[in-house]
């Protein structure tokens, strides 16, 4: 099959997507929370703490995607402005004033303050002063929501065209202790690295074992799926039967920056070039002949 032809795309204060610098490879690389630049919006509390939640550096972490052959995709705009994990149903109405017209799902994220629009900007604090009005909070899907998840869907289904196959990775941060938003209960304690296959429905299990006994002879700690087994980016596209793979990688912030500060660490360089490690290793094995 003939070589896919990315195009570099940016569109200001949305997102950018690399595409490779060498011939293509059945996989496809994404950022979704690692955006600092904040769209103007009316909000009650400081850029700091519409920053916190953001997957600082995972971008640059994961940047190595298109010197392997797979695309990468990035956010610009922070997670608890409009959080691309997430469904379009995964609305907190007591969010919004008056009637949200389009359909809605019981969401755990949202229950907890961490649905599309974030209720919180962090632990109990307020993120807004009011409600948001119906126009407002269509506008963010309409702006940020669906451009980047269309643009997406066309990397992946390029990339599964040209190859018939791909291995979607979905590239994440996390605390390294549990707190009053996350799904584990406050103060946990949490591994190196957690991977998330959705439980096993999204990801063949030699791909995943592939992953997880790689880092783990790099010396991290690894969990699978708990406590993240992945949300919206990794479930809505994947349908391992039809050779369409995703897996969400979380890392620790603790192993390569200071989450106080969110400066870099001495370590930053190990954890980069151990990344780019497993992206080789990740890259033979989705080259490999025939179906998997």
């Amino acid at each position: 099959m003939p070589d896919p032809v990315f195009l570099p795309i940016d569109m200001d204060g949305i997102l950018r997507a690399m595409p490779p610098t060498v011939p293509s490879i059945p996989m496809v690389f994404d950022s979704p929370h690692s955006g600092l630049v904040i769209p103007p919006f009316e909000r009650a509390v400081s850029d700091e703490l519409v920053r916190v939640a953001s997957d600082t550096h995972v971008d640059e972490l994961f940047d190595f995607a298109p010197s392997i052959g797979a695309p990468f995709l990035i956010a610009y705009f922070p997670r608890s402005f409009l959080d691309l994990n997430r469904s379009v149903m995964d609305i907190d109405l007591e969010m919004i004033e008056g009637h949200w017209p389009h359909p809605v799902r019981d969401s755990a994220s949202a229950r907890r303050g961490m649905g599309l629009v974030w209720r919180y900007a962090w632990g109990d604090t307020p993120m807004y002063a009011r409600k948001l009005t119906v126009s407002e909070m269509a506008d963010r899907i309409d702006t940020y929501w669906r451009p980047y998840h269309d643009t997406l869907v066309s990397l992946l289904d390029q990339t599964h065209a040209a190859h018939g196959k791909v291995y979607h990775i979905n590239c994440h941060s996390m605390p390294a202790v549990g707190h009053a938003l996350s799904p584990d209960p406050a103060g946990t304690v949490r591994k190196d690295i957690v991977i998330g296959d959705y439980d096993g429905q999204a990801c063949e299990p030699d791909f995943v074992n592939l992953v997880i006994e790689t880092l783990r002879g790099f010396g991290y700690t690894v969990s699978l799926n708990i406590p993240f087994r992945g949300a919206e980016l990794v479930s809505a596209y994947s349908l391992p039967g039809k050779a369409r793979h995703s897996i969400q990688i979380e890392l620790n912030r603790k192993l390569y920056m200071d989450e106080a500060t969110r400066d870099k660490t001495k370590n930053f360089t190990v954890v980069k070039q151990d990344l780019e490690r497993l992206g080789q290793v990740m890259s033979e094995y989705v080259s490999q002949d025939g179906q998997r």
